[in-house]
């Protein structure tokens, strides 16, 4: 089933601070979202994802939702590939090996990958979160950032591996990355 995300005059104010006011939005596949910092692109997602209120409008077809949030969120005790395991169903031991050559082809060695996630370094890290998010039975993808820390050779693999696994999902993700936008040749939302 074909998601469609729908953003209907959607609005959001702090106090008195209004970060994005009357927003309408359809997102059909995937798509960069770029706006000034500042403007509200992670409250924006953290909305869709159901963490946040708006001040006013609605927001339909999401689904179920995986997720890179700005901070990693990973299970510090547990290495990068038990991180990804949670997101899956029972038996998830099937899937492990799998996992592991992602890693490997993120550039991650068998070293690394026998760390706990504390031990990682920023970049490692966001390959764990971002393919824990690609491994997670979803609807849509929402991303914030999700190639922060990662040198730029990470950072085609990463791209390439999002490009190859997304296909046509629904997919929002927010970067002021201009190497990023040009590697995924997805379509851009500017707002702001």
């Amino acid at each position: 089933m074909q998601y469609k995300l729908e953003i209907q005059s959607l609005t959001k104010r702090f106090v008195e601070k209004t970060l994005f006011e009357d927003l309408n939005l359809t997102v059909t596949g995937p798509a960069i979202l770029w706006a000034p910092s500042g403007w509200g692109k992670t409250t924006l997602l953290r909305i869709l994802m159901g963490l946040e209120v708006p001040t006013s409008g609605t927001v339909s077809g999401v689904g179920r939702v995986g997720a890179v949030f700005q901070e990693d969120r990973l299970c510090p005790q547990l290495n990068a590939v038990q991180n990804v395991e949670l997101v899956l169903p029972e038996g998830k031991e099937q899937y492990k090996e799998q996992i592991e050559m992602d890693f490997l082809r993120f550039g991650l060695d068998r070293a690394a990958l026998a760390l706990p996630a504390r031990k990682l370094s920023g970049g490692q890290k966001r390959r764990a979160a971002l393919l824990r998010a690609l491994w997670a039975e979803s609807d849509t993808l929402l991303l914030d950032e999700p190639f922060t820390g990662m040198d730029p050779a990470t950072m085609k693999k990463a791209a390439a591996l999002l490009k190859e696994r997304c296909g046509e999902k629904v997919v929002l993700l927010a970067t002021h990355d201009r190497e990023a936008i040009e590697e995924l040749g997805w379509q851009v939302i500017e707002l702001g």
